[in-house]
């Protein structure tokens, strides 16, 4: 499988799961905008981080012959390092929150 389909295959599950968390977060009344002003900021940097991981593993889809896929590995491993520090920042955000 090359990379550009990884990385297709990688933005589609990404934004399933986004789509799922943010749509049950709507439902239930859970947002950034309901949580302590002192913990919101931690949240929406979380928020920010997953969306911008989004960005990158959809830039990440498009085939770069000239590069040698280089390119695309990059963008990739920045993308998970944020897919997966966001969620961590807005779960501690919410848990903080739960507590003060």
């Amino acid at each position: 499988m090359d990379e550009s389909r990884q990385a297709t295959t990688l933005f589609l599950g990404t934004s399933l799961i986004t789509a799922i968390v943010v749509g049950s977060m709507m439902m239930s009344g859970r947002t950034g905008g309901s949580l302590d002003n002192r913990i919101e900021p931690l949240f929406w940097a979380g928020a920010i981080f997953a969306g911008v991981a989004l960005v990158l593993f959809a830039a990440a889809t498009y085939p770069r012959a000239a590069s040698g896929g280089g390119s695309t590995v990059r963008l990739v491993r920045a993308g998970l390092v944020l897919f997966t520090l966001g969620p961590i920042l807005c779960i501690v955000a919410v848990f903080v929150d739960y507590w003060i």
